[in-house]
């Protein structure tokens, strides 16, 4: 147990630090649309870089949120023996696990299907956005596929 106490210690500083670094994404959002400092992207008009920095600094906020509910949760079991207990339990249930790799595997095949659909009808209405769509989906697959080379050899 005290093994996991010291990797949910690290996870808490990991998230902590995450939330920071968003914070400031976040405030550079707010100060660049405020006209206070120079941030958002160098090209487009006025109204492409506001709604830039509003949708940076809102999935930043967001993020920060979620995360902080993370952050909050490993301390409350960082403090109490019982809760860290429940803690363990919860993130090492093999139903909890087996469901979690079912999810995502099946998640990446539909991500891979449906993207490869979208690069089609996207290119009948802009080429660079399908062949952008299309490069997401081959990188996805390169890392799936390395990803089960490696678990083939550790296995």
């Amino acid at each position: 147990m005290e093994s996991y106490r010291e990797k949910l210690k690290q996870e808490s500083w990991i998230l902590g630090l995450s939330c920071v670094v968003l914070l400031v994404f976040g405030a550079l959002g707010i100060l660049g649309e405020a006209g206070l400092i120079e941030f958002g992207p160098g090209a487009g008009d006025s109204h492409w870089q506001s709604q830039w920095r509003g949708g940076i600094t809102g999935s930043c906020f967001a993020l920060c949120i979620l995360l902080a509910v993370g952050l909050i949760l490993d301390l409350s079991a960082l403090r109490s023996q019982e809760k860290l207990k429940k803690h363990y339990v919860k993130s090492h249930d093999e139903r909890t696990i087996q469901v979690r790799t079912a999810a995502q595997a099946a998640g990446c095949r539909i991500f891979l299907i449906l993207g490869l659909v979208a690069a089609v009808v996207a290119g009948y209405f802009h080429m660079v956005v399908s062949l952008t769509i299309l490069a997401c989906v081959f990188a996805l697959a390169i890392v799936c596929a390395g990803l089960k080379l490696y678990y083939f050899k550790k296995f």
